[in-house]
């Protein structure tokens, strides 16, 4: 499945599910940008339908936008992080799938949002996942993204003491929106910020981007 997405990494992510849950699903509290993102991005996709959160680990994401009135579930490839999600949200609908064959109905859903779950991918998955939101968002549809910014592959063979195989991809903002563009979405806000202490979270510049189905998108 190419350099970055693979068994391993689905693998990964069922070992480490309990204690990526614990370590990050109350994340949020200590990110007030974040929350910030995510609270307008609620404000613009509510009335929308459905949404979907993608790569959704152990869907804290999803679980902050339905407490602000949205109307949306969740998927992740890795039945562990399933599993971890379902337990901590039981009202929330979680299933196992993936990003890259999403199982959903041509402009059936209304908003994605996708935390760090595009830095799996290289550059030919990057245009199967957002030819894939594009055409199950409906016209004027938004996704919220969020991910690392820079150029460096980060390989973990060990995570938390348990032995591991996986890599996180850093991403070109410019990339990111010429793929988008080529998919059919076109950006509406695009934001960065820096790092949060070292206690909060990996030491990295993150980029924060809203983008729109265009009216011309086929479905």
């Amino acid at each position: 499945m190419g350099l970055f997405l693979s068994e391993d990494t689905r693998s990964t992510y069922d070992i480490v599910a309990r204690r990526y849950a614990e370590e990050i699903a109350s994340e949020l509290e200590g990110k007030p940008f974040d929350r910030e993102f995510l609270d307008r991005f609620a404000d613009a996709v509510k009335n929308r339908g459905k949404v979907v959160e993608l790569g959704c680990g152990p869907a804290h994401v999803a679980a902050y936008l339905a407490a602000r009135g949205v109307d949306i579930s969740a998927l992740d490839f890795s039945p562990g992080m399933v599993a971890e999600a379902r337990r901590l949200f039981p009202d929330l609908e979680v299933v196992v799938g993936d990003m890259l064959a999403l199982p959903f109905d041509d402009a059936s859903v209304g908003g994605l949002v996708a935390f760090y779950s595009i830095i799996h991918f290289d550059d030919n998955q990057l245009e199967t996942a957002f030819s894939e939101m594009a055409r199950v968002l409906q016209r004027s549809g938004l996704v919220g993204l969020a991910f690392h910014i820079g150029d460096e592959v980060v390989r973990r063979e060990q995570w938390w003491d348990m032995p591991v195989v996986i890599d996180a991809r850093f991403l070109d903002v410019n990339l990111i929106t010429k793929l988008l563009g080529n998919a059919g979405l076109e950006i509406v806000t695009s934001e960065e910020r820096g790092p949060y202490a070292p206690e909060v979270e990996y030491q990295s510049r993150r980029a924060y981007i809203v983008a729109r189905k265009t009216d011309f998108t086929s479905a």
